[in-house]
Parts: C-alpha cells; sequence; structure tokens
C-alpha cells in the first residue's frame, strides 16, 4: 500500500472534504481539512475488490449478520490481535458505536440514571449523554504528555449511585492507551459497586502500545463496541458490532434493535468489509500503523516548541493532541489564524473539554500533512 499516494476527495459527498463550511462557516471550502476522524487512504485492496465483485453480483436482496463468517471473523481478530477469547453468541451487529451505547444506556439505566466518564471526551459521548445524570472525570497530563485517572473520584461517584462507566479505549481525543493495572482497577470498583462497563474500542488497532479489550479482564460487568471503520477507513459502508456477554441485556439489545427500530438487517457492504477486513488485511494494519507513526514524528520535529507550541506522540488513534496554551493565543483568535493566515481546517479542543488544544488529524499523505504543519506555522507568525 502507497499511503503517500493522494486520492481526491472532492465532489465525493465527504463530510471532511465537501462540508468545511458546516463546521468553520461560510467561505471557508478552500481550506484544506485535518477534521473528522476519518482517513485519507484507500482502504485495503482486499475490500474494495470484494465489494466490487459483490456489486457485481446485481442482487442486493434482504442480507444476513448472524452467522459464522461475520462473527468468526471478529472472534479470530479479537483472538490473533489482543489474545481475547470472544464467544461468537456474544456478537450483534449494530448501526453505529453510537447507536449500540445509546441503546445500551437505555437497557441498563433509567431516564436521568448517572453514568460515569472522562474529559475531555470526544464530542459524540457529549451528545447522547445528555439525558443522563453525568459525573465527569478529569484527565490529567503529565509533562511526557501521558495521561492518568482519579480512581478515588471515581470510587466517590459509584458511591453516589453511578451504574455505567462510559471507557473509551483507546481515548479519543487524548491518544491514552489503558494499561492493564489501570484497566484492572477499573473493573474492580464496577464489580464492587455494581457498575456496568461500556467501553468503545473502535480506535483499538491504530496503537503504538498494546492494547487490552476490557473483555480480556472481565465478562461480569465489561461490554464492549466496536467496528472495523476506523482501522481500514470503511465508515461509509456503515455497520458496527458490540459483543455482550451479559444474556440479559444481549437479549434486550437484539430485541429491540429488531422488534422495535427494525435495524437488525445489515447492508451486505457492512457484512463482507468486516469479513475481508478482519480476515485478510492484518497486514494493511502494520503498514499503517508504521506511516502513522512517522507522521506524528514529523509534526513533532516541526511543531514541538514552536511559538509555545507543546506537541507530544500519542499512544494511540491517528490523532494529535496539540497544546498551544504557551502560545498566548485564546481559543479564537488561534482557530481564527489557522483559517485566515494558515488556510487550514483543525478541530478546536474546546468541544471536547479542553479550549488550549487542537486535534490535528495525521492520517493523511506525508505531502497534505507537510500542508497542514506549514498553516500551523503560519496561523502563529505575527
Amino acid at each position: 500500500m502507497n499511503f503517500d499516494n493522494v486520492v481526491d476527495r472532492r465532489k465525493t459527498y465527504c463530510t471532511q472534504w465537501d462540508y468545511i463550511e458546516d463546521r468553520f462557516g461560510k467561505g471557508t471550502k478552500d481550506l484544506t481539512p485535518f477534521t473528522i476522524s476519518d482517513m485519507d487512504f484507500r482502504s485495503p485492496k482486499e475490500i474494495i475488490e470484494k465489494i466490487i465483485s459483490r456489486a457485481e453480483h446485481g442482487v442486493f436482496g434482504y442480507s444476513r449478520w448472524n452467522h459464522g463468517d461475520y462473527k468468526g471473523s471478529i472472534k479470530n481478530w479479537f483472538f490473533k490481535r489482543c489474545d481475547t477469547i470472544i464467544e461468537e453468541e456474544w456478537i450483534s451487529y449494530s448501526p453505529s458505536v453510537l447507536y449500540s451505547i445509546t441503546l445500551l444506556l437505555e437497557k441498563i439505566l433509567e431516564i436521568n440514571g448517572k453514568v460515569m466518564t472522562h474529559t475531555p471526551k470526544y464530542d459524540g459521548f457529549t451528545k447522547l449523554l445528555k439525558p443522563y445524570d453525568l459525573f465527569e472525570i478529569q484527565l490529567k497530563e503529565d509533562e511526557s504528555g501521558r495521561y492518568f485517572t482519579n480512581f478515588s473520584k471515581i470510587e466517590e461517584g459509584f458511591k453516589q449511585g453511578v451504574k455505567v462507566f462510559l471507557l473509551c479505549s483507546p481515548q479519543n481525543p487524548t491518544g491514552k492507551v489503558w494499561s492493564i493495572e489501570e484497566l484492572t482497577t477499573l473493573i474492580k470498583l464496577c464489580i464492587k459497586y455494581d457498575v456496568y462497563l461500556i467501553s468503545d474500542e473502535i480506535h483499538m488497532d491504530v496503537v503504538r502500545k498494546k492494547h487490552t479489550p476490557v473483555l480480556k479482564l472481565d465478562t461480569l460487568r465489561s461490554i464492549i463496541v466496536s467496528s472495523p471503520s476506523k482501522t481500514f477507513n470503511i465508515p461509509a459502508l456503515g455497520g458496527s458490532y458490540v459483543i455482550i456477554p451479559q444474556k440479559d441485556i444481549r437479549k434486550k439489545f437484539i430485541d429491540h434493535i429488531k422488534n422495535i427500530d427494525g435495524v437488525s438487517t445489515a447492508g451486505i457492504f457492512a457484512v463482507l468489509s468486516t469479513i475481508t477486513a478482519y480476515n485478510q488485511c492484518e497486514y494493511w494494519v502494520e503498514e499503517l500503523n508504521k506511516y502513522i507513526y512517522k507522521n506524528f514524528e514529523l509534526v513533532k520535529e516541526e511543531l514541538n516548541g514552536y511559538m509555545g507550541l507543546k506537541v507530544n506522540i500519542p499512544e494511540a488513534t491517528y490523532l494529535m493532541w496539540i497544546d498551544f496554551k504557551e502560545t498566548g493565543l485564546k481559543t479564537d483568535e488561534f482557530q481564527e489564524r489557522l483559517i485566515k493566515k494558515g488556510k487550514v481546517a483543525i478541530m478546536s479542543g474546546d468541544i471536547y473539554g479542553d479550549p488550549y488544544k487542537i486535534r490535528f488529524n495525521v492520517g493523511c499523505s506525508r505531502k497534505k500533512l507537510i500542508k497542514g504543519i506549514k498553516g500551523i506555522k503560519l496561523g502563529l507568525n505575527k
């Protein structure tokens, strides 16, 4: 795979490229975007060939996901990547990860029930957690850019009636990979206080450190929601999956998507892309991670210390969480400079919970990345 290859995504109804003005206002469509968390890379050739082959069949009737080919590919992926045993009966299709979380919260909690999560957090979490009583745990950062949680405050919240902990693992936007020790401590607290742990592991494969799925450590209170969409750059093909060891919750979940929401029929391209990705494309993930790491190194080399910027290489994802507090600029001023002078669109950390950060998507060619680096520098120059 040639990750240096530049693919023109404009005029493809692409959220990142064609709808910049939705996020950055009128007159910004000429910006180079480093925003929404998808990549500019072509997906593995095996997935593309499978989709073309199926499209040429020409009959697109109803299809099913509930079979060994689909669930077996997910089971095998977790075992070979993370040495984690998953039972096929635990797996269910879902339209999206955020849908899965929303429905799981509904089945586990009453409206206004108590939920805990970390901040800064993925803005999708912010929207779906609005109906609930939210306890937020602030992640603390050390000088090396590593993030740490506060287990004392977590236990305090559990004592006050929190019944679900929503974990992002690896964490978006900080890129933190949770250690086995951290996960073990959290799981023990969940078991002690009868709290369910819902773990969003959609970024599990794009990592620089070893990722540990929560189901490797616990099947009593833990649930995983995930998808191959981030890893293989296939979100437009649709679909995700949820892994629920708890029979009662799993039954409620599947009954709801089938009999109430009517979304249990998976698109055939979602099913085929998952099977193909997990069975044939592990080599592509290894190449991707090497390329992303070199992108990280380039950004750090060029921007760390530049006009007060602080850049650390994250432990996971293709998203850099860059600190600009020492530049002396406020959020609005920095964004205005990036847009008007730098001609780049980069997500403000404000929507994730930290107004002095930007989330810089480096899932792109080196050529585009250099343009982004130059844009940031231009934005900071007086």
